[in-house]
C-alpha cells in the first residue's frame, strides 16, 4: 500500500507512513496493484508462448489453456487465426528475474 500524502511505499500492517508520519487510511490500504501486462511467455511455451500468455494473464494453468484452445480450435476453426495474430501482436516476457546471488563457504 501507498501514502496517499507523499506516495511513499508502506507495509500492509504499518499503521503510520515513515516518511511524513500520516496515519494510514482505508483508501491507502485499498490501492490497487496494476494490471498484468499482456505477453507472450517464452520460458513456458510450446510453439510461440501466446497460450502461455494468456494462461498468465487470466491466472489460469497454461495445460488448461492449450487444451480449451484446441478444443475451440476443432470446433470452429478460428482461434487458429486467432492465434497467429496474437502471436504478431503481444510483446514477448523475454526478461528473467535476477538470480540469487549464492555465497560459498571458502
Amino acid at each position: 500500500m501507498y501514502c496517499t500524502t507523499c506516495g511513499n511505499r508502506m507495509l500492509d500492517q504499518d499503521r503510520f507512513c515513515a516518511q511524513c508520519g500520516k496515519p494510514a487510511t482505508a483508501t491507502s490500504a485499498s490501492y490497487q496493484q496494476p494490471p498484468k501486462p499482456l505477453e507472450r511467455d517464452m520460458f513456458r511455451n510450446k510453439l510461440g508462448g501466446v497460450c502461455a500468455g494468456f494462461a498468465n494473464y487470466f491466472s489460469m494453468d497454461a495445460t488448461l489453456f492449450r487444451l480449451l484452445f484446441v478444443l475451440a480450435s476443432l470446433a470452429t476453426g478460428l482461434p487458429i487465426i486467432f492465434y497467429f495474430l496474437a502471436w504478431a501482436i503481444m510483446p514477448r516476457n523475454d526478461y528473467r528475474p535476477a538470480p540469487v546471488s549464492q555465497q560459498f563457504a571458502a
